[in-house]
Formats: C-alpha cells, structure tokens, sequence
C-alpha cells in the first residue's frame, strides 16, 4: 500500500510517496511566496499554491503515482477562507498566519466579551494572527461584502477538502484555532461566541477528526496530480499536530519542537489550562490539547543571511552557523542580546518589533547570529518550563 502525502507549508508545498513501513520512495517540493500588503495583511495567492501542487506532483515518480492507494495531507494555519458554495475563494486569497490586520479588533472582544472569559472558552488571548475570529470580525466591519457572498469559514484544511472530495468539514484542530469554537471542553462551535461576535453557525462546517477516511478523490483532482481518482482521502490538519503523531506523541508531556520558516513547540496535555501567555489549542487526539508557542524562526536565518553575509555561499553560511554555534552558544561566550520579534509576536496584544542589546563596536555578526539564534529557543524554552511547572501537563519538566 502507498500513501500520497502533502504538506502545504507556510512558504512550500512539500510532497512523499510513501510506503505502509513510512519509508518514502519519492519526494519533491515547490515554492511559493506570500504576500505582504498595506496594513500588516499577509496574504497567499491561491492560484500560486495550487500551481506549486501540481508542479511538485508532476516532479513526483510517475509509476509510483499510479499506485497510490490513499491520500493525507496538513497545512500551516491559522489560514483564514471565505468560500462559497462551490467551495471557491470568495476573498480571492488565503489569510495566513503572518496578517495583522485585526489588532484594532482585539478590543472589540475586551469590549463585547472581555479577554479572559474569551480565552476561558476558546483557549487563547485574541492575539492578532493567533486565530481567526478577530479577522472575521475586521472583515464584518470593513468588507462586509465579503461575508454576505460567504457559504462557509473555514482554514485552508476546508478549502484544500472540499477540492480533493466535494465534501465541507473543519478538522479538529482547526476548529480550536478559529476562536469561534470551544477549545477549553472541545464542545464544538461557541453559541455565545458566534452570537456576541454576530457570526451565523451555519456558516461552519461540520467537525471531524484529523485522519480520518473522509470522502474518495475526485477525477479532476487525480488527474491533476497524476494519481488514481476514487482513493480515500484522510481529513487534514495542522501541520505541528500531524507532526505529533508522525512523531508517535500521544501521552500528555510528550513534546514537539518543530523547525522550519518559523519555530515552534507544542506540548502535549490532558488538562486544557489556559494561560495568556501560550495558545492552548485541540491535538489531533479527541479528548488532548496542545499547549503551544511559536515564533521567527528559519524566515530570520534567511533574513540574516541576506543582510550580513550574501558573500557566502548557502553551503558557507550553514558551516559559518555551525561554528558560530560552538564559539558563541556552547560556549556561553556572548553578551549580545535579541529580541525575537522579526515576525512580530503572536503571543502578544500589542505590536513588537525585534532589536539587538549590547551592541558595541567591538561586537560581531557572529555575536548578532548566536543571539538571534538563542532568543527564538529562549522562547521555546519558556513555553516548556511554564508546562513543566502544572500549567497544563503531568510529564513536562
């Protein structure tokens, strides 16, 4: 048995053949690039996703496509769509987890709800980017255009769905992610949330469980990809919580640290306790939460890079990194501080920007990476030590 995976990540699409021992037998990539608009709006073109879909599918072995007998897949989120009810983008991009544009609205919900009894239902501060709600709610009052030709709201796992098999649902961990639904009893969509919000339940697709057989492929789409139409089609998720269970995790403390163009930790818990400091978010298990952190991670590396040293080589670079983490970090040898905000923050109502500390004349650019590269796990950290310390696990230490 082969299973065709797909990974759409923040800034690529990533595709496996793979074997039912989980050895790959063929993989590929392809790229896309996010949009950076006025008013912190950070958007993805769905016509450069789907592009970038079929041209890795198409770089994938052909003989091995043709024997692909199930199809899963995982995004990045939250990744904000309005669809209608031809499961078409209304909104004519997929919002991603980078747009800001709905700081204003975070005092909306102080104002209508109150942000601690928000997070007690919901699981998280309403952090700009953090969830989808408080786009929803700049749309209502900016675009309301939008919402008005709306059929459904769903992450980018409904769209990507409704595409594969013809069918509408919400997967279990983007339901938490939405800010509509309540995550601290996983008691399905908010009745109060939806209404104080003056948002319809009905606009929210049925929920299901992450991996599980939820509809067969449709022609057009197997032909696209180069794979046998009719195939099951497992429900999708967020990418860190497959990443937990590819990793096995399944018991509260067992831990994820996830690196790529951002970094991320997500811990495992039986006890969903909300802190305005983390997000607390379902697993891809019923009945378990993900207590959760994020910040810039390889999106900063390619910055610094561009920025410092565009005289090295990739290959260069990466060996300069390596030796500046032995001269400056193992070895504690750095007075150079950052602060680990290129991206902004998603753990925070207000804005934050990043900045170096202790900068003197005498300071390197090594000195400059080492901090940089020690801030993003100091945040890492934090995160593991305040679920260490029984903020929502038994195992963390």
């Amino acid at each position: 048995m082969l299973f065709l995976s797909i990974d759409f990540g923040t800034s690529s699409v990533k595709l496996s053949i793979l074997d039912e021992q989980l050895q790959t037998k063929s993989w590929s990539k392809a790229e896309y690039h996010y949009l950076i608009l006025p008013g912190e709006k950070n958007e993805l073109r769905d016509e450069d996703m789907m592009n970038a879909l079929f041209q890795a599918a198409g770089a994938l072995d052909r003989e091995l496509l043709k024997k692909v007998d199930l199809l899963c897949y995982d995004s990045f989120s939250p990744s904000l769509v309005f669809l209608d009810r031809e499961g078409e983008l209304v909104y004519p991009n997929i919002i991603t987890h980078m747009d800001r544009r709905s700081r204003k609205q975070s005092d909306d919900i102080e104002r209508i709800i109150g942000r601690d009894a928000y997070m007690n239902i919901s699981g998280i501060y309403p952090f700009a980017g953090g969830c989808s709600a408080m786009t929803m709610i700049w749309f209502l009052q900016n675009m309301p255009e939008v919402l008005d030709r709306t059929y459904a709201i769903g992450h980018l796992t409904t769209l990507l769905h409704k595409r594969f098999t013809g069918r509408w649902m919400v997967d279990l961990v983007n339901a938490s992610m939405m800010g509509v639904y309540e995550t601290t009893s996983q008691g399905g969509w908010s009745k109060l949330l939806l209404k104080e919000l003056g948002l319809r339940e009905n606009m929210f697709p049925q929920i299901q469980n992450p991996g599980a057989q939820y509809g067969t492929l449709l022609p057009e789409m197997a032909g696209q990809l180069g794979v046998t139409a009719g195939i099951p089609v497992c429900v999708g998720t967020n990418d860190v919580a497959a990443a937990q269970m590819g990793a096995g995790n399944q018991r509260p403390g067992d831990l994820m640290n996830t690196t790529g163009s951002s970094e991320m930790v997500s811990i495992l818990t039986d006890r969903p306790v909300v802190n305005p400091e983390y997000y607390l978010r379902n697993a891809a298990i019923p009945g378990m939460w993900q207590i959760y952190a994020t910040t810039c991670g390889g999106f900063g590396i390619d910055w610094f890079y561009e920025q410092f040293c565009r005289e090295m080589t990739k290959e260069e670079f990466f060996a300069y990194e390596e030796s500046v983490i032995h001269t400056y970090l193992r070895n504690k040898q750095n007075e150079v501080t950052f602060e680990p905000y290129l991206t902004g923050d998603r753990q925070s109502l207000e804005k934050k920007t990043a900045a170096w500390r202790g900068l003197t004349l005498k300071s390197t650019r090594g000195e400059m990476l080492a901090a940089y590269l020690q801030a993003i796990q100091g945040v890492m950290y934090g995160t593991i030590k305040k679920s260490g310390r029984g903020y929502g696990t038994q195992s963390c230490d």
